[in-house]
């Protein structure tokens, strides 16, 4: 294909290949037509392990390809040199593989995998060379297979041997069939063999025996040539060699899934076997069995270890497949390598800002936040939130948004009692760019570690950053097999476009000062700059639930769960957590991932906060107090931490707690709409006019006025009047409408339309159910169809029942409250309270989340069976919970009172029931003199007064 030479390039100063076609070559058309697609192929492809073209051209008659410089060596010389490691196979295989991946996406099949295609640079990088006959399968018909092709790999000597790439072929190549890339698999489960066992698994010396051992014959079993070939691997191998290509791997993805899950297996098992030995006084063997990756790993004393190498060597086998020398060369590099006490899973560093020196303001704010989600995926580095850096900042009386420079960052560090902060720059250099990072001790000022890596374009920068970040990560103490785990390279896992990144950075200063609609646009942004960016739709699902667009919030998080496989493990967690929270309604589910995440990431702030407002759903308060508690400990200067921390104390009844959290808050320079939701029925509850004025003048001063019109709204209903809570529940409703929020109008309609069955206004209350259900379109605000049931119209009730059971038959609100809720009321209505109180029975479960609506229910149950104590003790239950306000109190505390006045009736304390009915009476004695609940109210308590005199 040419000559290669090493080569200057004068205008940017950098070394570079030179692939030169002699001038007696390019009057040959099949090379000089290869050499040309080998350019188009490459220069296609930006892919950290596949070689970068330069430039293409033509001088002198001479056609040439300048491409990066590649410091290291081929595989096929470290073969031959039998000094490839297992940790070496299975990380070289895995590059290949990756390189591979982007190739087959781009529409390109390589078709020339072998060791001399494959260079190891010195840093342990891989690189794929030589797309001389590659095809490009979107634009290439069959026909480019020319016999040219089959020619250049299936050249003989004079002896009858074959030379070239014949071992690597696959048989569909042999036999001249259409090529995808399954052929490239093929090749690639070949130099996987040969790694392994130091041999090629087809061996035979003529041309024809060759041909016909790849078209017919198996390999020999790896457990057979590498006796000590761990299990998994070998299936790995056996898998990819299929010669039927419908049994092999379809995708090159799912091969490099295995291999990396191969991988951790063998890294944790060593880690394990490392943890151990340390804890042994003697150099006895021990064996500890994986028998999920069907491995075993041997210990083995360091002299062990060297005596079996030697004998590896001395029977010619290329690599040290044996799990037990894998276990014990951990043991010998974690023994004697120096490792200073950086530090600790118990201390926090702080990110200083990324110092720009290159004038171009995309990378202001972006790096630093591609470096927080990198380190971010480490369960070891806990990193100290941005919002507390800002706190500080105002603390040391300088400006929030002041640069993080590496003074002030050491000030932050010692004022905080921080060990350690991470700085950096990025510096251009010509069409490069150079990007460096380096941890400082910030009580002396020393440097840590340092790392430096060259960026060969913009696009690569976050690509860089990362892998000088997974340096940095073990130069501070991580050990490998965590930094293996949870290493997933930004440009892949998160996003590769430094103008997204950017966005998302923007948003998330939003999201986190409060202003949750305000970060919505920046985070849509982000996506449109990247449409794969999972993190991205994540947090726009988030933002779009705060702000009340439910709708979009589940097409959002519905993204962010298709794309999850482009995301770290934390963020993976994450948007798992959030997509059964906010699409399927599996609370549980979102419970258990989020339980798993705080286990893997115990000092991640957002952890605890998720599992908080996830326990607020399904009524675990003190479960969501402990969390909520932890979240505002960890980033006090997060607005919703303090959300669900005060809201699970006021749903606990402890007020004056909560009230303390919302002041801390506001001293923070925090605000939220629904921190002023709490405070007014806080006043409420207290009978602080005044203070509930503050509120509401608040949110009408505020991008809220809805929620003025709301509060008042409620307000009304407890007292009654029920007119004046219509009229303002609409104005509510109307203004939702204008902004779009179709989730808050089903939120607000819903509400009231559960009042109104409750108060007997059947007609209004099913017209606001239907506008709920209309305006949703999923089971959130299933609670809606109860409504009906209450109210008699079972067909619809039913009908409704039956279409959220079939599309959301894992919606845990929706199974543990509402379809239960709505079947007991219909058979209520049918007459049949025992029945009823049967159906409710599972409900305890989650009763506490669900607006008092099983125990009312519950209640009028009781009562209709003539069961007075029974029944009071339910409506006690609603009487006794008044912090369980959910922004709004519920109406069912004034009808709870009137409940046991009819609880006392019916036990036959007739003074009892006149006291409690007169007491009731005055609460509402402002009501509207029409309303149905009131008129029977009045009526039985006439009841009451003629039996007294009796």
């Amino acid at each position: 294909m040419g000559e290669v030479y090493l080569a200057q390039d004068t205008k940017l100063d950098r070394k570079v290949a030179l692939k030169i076609l002699p001038p007696e070559f390019a009057s040959d058309a099949d090379r000089m037509r290869r050499f040309v697609l080998e350019a188009k192929s490459a220069s296609a492809l930006n892919h950290p392990n596949i070689i970068t073209i330069y430039e293409v051209g033509e001088s002198h008659g001479m056609h040439y390809i300048a491409t990066e410089f590649i410091d290291g060596t081929t595989l096929g010389k470290r073969l031959a040199d039998h000094s490839l490691t297992l940790n070496e196979v299975l990380a070289v295989a895995t590059q290949i593989a990756r390189a591979l991946q982007a190739a087959h996406e781009a529409g390109i099949v390589h078709r020339d995998i072998k060791p001399g295609n494959v260079m190891l640079r010195r840093d342990g990088y891989v690189k794929l060379l030589d797309f001389g006959i590659a095809k490009l399968t979107e634009h290439v018909s069959e026909a480019t297979h020319s016999e040219a092709d089959t020619k250049e790999k299936l050249i003989k000597t004079e002896a009858g041997k074959i030379i070239g790439t014949t071992h690597y072929m696959s048989p569909e190549q042999i036999r001249d069939q259409m090529i995808d890339a399954r052929t490239d698999i093929w090749s690639l489960g070949v130099l996987l063999y040969e790694m392994i066992a130091g041999q090629k698994p087809f061996q035979d010396q003529t041309f024809g025996d060759l041909i016909a051992a790849i078209l017919r014959t198996e390999p020999a079993d790896l457990s057979k040539v590498a006796p000590e070939c761990p299990p998994e691997l070998e299936r790995i191998v056996a898998k990819a060699l299929k010669k039927d290509r419908k049994q092999r791997y379809q995708l090159v993805k799912d091969f490099s899934a295995d291999l990396k899950r191969l991988t951790r297996r063998l890294a944790f098992a060593a880690e394990l076997e490392r943890t151990a030995s340390t804890e042994r006084t003697d150099s006895a063997t021990g064996t500890m069995t994986d028998q999920t990756a069907g491995l075993e790993i041997h210990t083995t004393s360091s002299a062990e270890y060297l005596v079996n190498q030697v004998k590896q060597h001395k029977r010619g086998v290329a690599l040290a497949l044996i799990p037990f020398l894998v276990a014990a060369a951990a043991l010998l590099y974690f023994a004697l390598r120096p490792k200073p006490a950086v530090l600790t899973d118990k201390d926090t560093i702080l990110l200083a800002d990324i110092e720009n020196k290159t004038g171009d303001p995309v990378f202001d704010g972006a790096l630093k936040q591609g470096l927080a989600v990198t380190l971010g995926q480490s369960p070891f580095l806990d990193i100290f939130p941005e919002a507390r850096v800002r706190q500080t900042l105002q603390l040391m009386q300088r400006g929030p948004d002041e640069r993080v420079s590496e003074a002030v960052a050491r000030e932050i560090c010692q004022r905080q009692g921080l060990k350690a902060f991470l700085s950096g720059s990025i510096a251009p250099l010509g069409s490069h760019y150079v990007i460096m990072l380096k941890a400082v001790n910030a009580q002396s000022g020393d440097e840590i570690a340092r790392e430096q890596i060259e960026a060969d374009g913009k696009e690569r920068v976050l690509t860089a950053l990362s892998q000088a970040a997974a340096r940095l990560r073990e130069h501070l103490g991580e050990n490998l097999s965590s930094i293996q785990k949870f290493d997933a390279p930004i440009e892949q896992a998160t996003t590769a476009s430094l103008e997204a990144l950017k966005a998302y950075s923007l948003g998330l200063e939003q999201a986190n000062s409060g202003n949750y609609p305000n970060a919505i646009p920046f985070y849509q942004r982000a996506v449109e700059l990247d449409p794969a960016f999972a993190l991205g739709y994540q947090a726009l699902a988030r933002e779009q639930l705060n702000s009340g667009f439910l709708n979009e919030a589940i097409a959002s998080a519905s993204k962010a769960y298709e794309l999850r496989e482009r995301a770290s493990e934390n963020e993976k967690l994450y948007i798992t957590l959030i997509y059964h929270r906010a699409v399927t309604h599996d609370l549980e589910k979102a419970i258990q991932v989020g339980e798993i995440w705080k286990q893997t990431y115990p000092r991640f702030w957002r952890t605890y906060h998720a599992l908080a407002d996830l326990y607020l759903d399904v009524g675990e308060f003190e479960k969501a107090s402990a969390n909520g508690r932890e979240a505002v400990r960890l980033n006090p200067k997060v607005a919703a931490t303090y959300s669900n921390y005060a809201g699970a104390l006021m749903y606990l009844n402890r007020f004056d707690e909560a009230e303390q959290i919302y002041r801390q808050a506001f001293a923070n320079n925090l605000d939220a709409p629904e921190y002023h939701m709490y405070l007014y029925w806080n006043a409420y509850r207290r009978g602080d006019a005044a203070e509930m004025q503050r509120q509401l003048d608040w949110a009408q001063a505020s991008s809220f006025p809805y929620w003025s019109f709301a509060l008042r709204a409620q307000s009304a209903a407890l007292a009654g009047q029920w007119r004046k809570s219509r009229e303002l529940s609409n104005r509510a409703i109307e203004m939702q409408e204008t902004r779009g929020m179709k989730g808050l109008v089903a939120w607000t309609a819903s509400h009231w339309a559960l009042s109104g069955a409750a108060f007997g206004d059947c007609q209004n209350a099913k017209q606001k159910a239907a506008q709920a259900l209309a305006n949703s379109q999923d089971a959130t605000f299933s609670g809606s169809m109860s409504v009906f049931a209450l109210c008699g119209d079972a067909p619809q009730a039913q009908g409704h029942a039956n279409r959220f059971t079939a599309q959301y038959p894992n919606d845990t609100r929706l199974n543990g409250i509402w379809l239960p809720v709505t079947r007991a009321a219909l058979e209520l209505q049918r007459g049949q309270p025992r029945q009823a109180l049967e159906l409710l029975a599972p409900v305890t479960r989650y009763e506490a989340a669900a607006d008092f609506q099983p125990q009312y229910l519950r209640g009028l149950c009781y009562l209709r069976l003539g069961k007075g104590a029974e029944a009071a003790a339910e409506f006690q239950k609603v009487l006794s919970s008044q912090g369980q306000t959910d922004f709004l109190v519920s109406t069912l505390y004034p009808l709870a009172r009137l409940g046991l006045a009819r609880a006392a009736a019916v036990k036959g304390d007739t003074a009892e029931a006149r006291k409690l009915y007169e007491e009731f009476l005055a609460l509402w004695k402002d009501a509207d003199p029409d309303l149905p609940i009131l008129i029977e109210a009045k009526n039985e308590y006439a009841k009451t007064k003629q039996n007294l005199k009796r």
